[in-house]
């Protein structure tokens, strides 16, 4: 049997086909209703990205070393390198590690997990996700250690909001094919939130990121990227983008 290999489609905007090529595998889509007092403590994932969908109540976020940083409904947080870090209904309760919580397989991608002590009700969706391109992985090794939005508090990412209402509903129904929906609308979420963070960030401002942005300076990366196995050279980088 011959394998087709389809070609990456060509962007006009290299930072653009950049995010197009993080192609997220989806390693684990988890639904957590959790009521106070929690904790749960999450391990690193090397070469992973974990994210946090708050779609009702609150809690609290603590990567190692860093403060606690309080995330209210419709909070979308992002921990691009996989550090391990705490998520409690409050600042100084106690967290069990994940892996010792009792959860419910729904399929193979997809679990709900139901702790806590019995109090205020938080609903929380979480994902590990891997990148396989090496375009992704060079974006992903850029971003901050945690990237926080709080998207429901602004009414400019309308469309982000939606989505995160959508999900909230079918995490609360799970419908059949619900967690499909769920999963696909997390990675759309994630490429979103990344967007955001490009937009804004002083960082996205200078380096690589700056470089993908330059009318042919971007254009030379995006080539590479796209076939990196070409023996590519000045004078040939230099016709591709004119």
């Amino acid at each position: 049997m011959t394998r087709t290999i389809t070609k990456i489609p060509e962007f006009t905007d290299p930072l653009g086909e950049t995010l197009h090529l993080l192609r997220l595998t989806g390693t684990l889509y988890c639904r957590s209703e959790l009521t106070a007092p929690w904790g749960v403590d999450l391990p690193s994932f090397d070469g992973c990205m974990m994210f946090h969908i708050v779609t009702a109540g609150h809690c609290w976020i603590e990567d190692k070393g860093e403060e606690p940083r309080l995330l209210q409904q419709g909070s979308l947080v992002l921990v691009p390198h996989g550090n391990g870090h705490c998520i409690r209904s409050g600042p100084e309760e106690d967290a069990v590690p994940l892996f010792d919580i009792p959860v419910e397989k729904v399929s193979d991608r997809y679990e709900i997990m139901r702790y806590g002590g019995a109090g205020e009700s938080t609903h929380i969706t979480c994902c590990v996700v891997r990148f396989d391109h090496v375009a992704g992985q060079k974006l992903i090794s850029l971003l901050p250690k945690v990237l926080h939005i709080n998207s429901w508090a602004d009414d400019e990412d309308s469309w982000l909001h939606s989505t995160l209402r959508f999900i909230a509903r079918e995490a609360r129904d799970l419908r059949p094919g619900g967690e499909t929906v769920i999963t696909h609308l997390a990675d759309i979420l994630i490429i979103q939130a990344i967007r955001s963070w490009i937009d804004s960030a002083p960082e996205a401002e200078r380096g690589w990121l700056a470089a993908l942005r330059d009318a042919q300076v971007g254009r030379a990366l995006a080539a590479i990227q796209r076939e990196p196995e070409k023996g590519w050279t000045v004078a040939l980088l230099a016709k591709e983008v004119g």
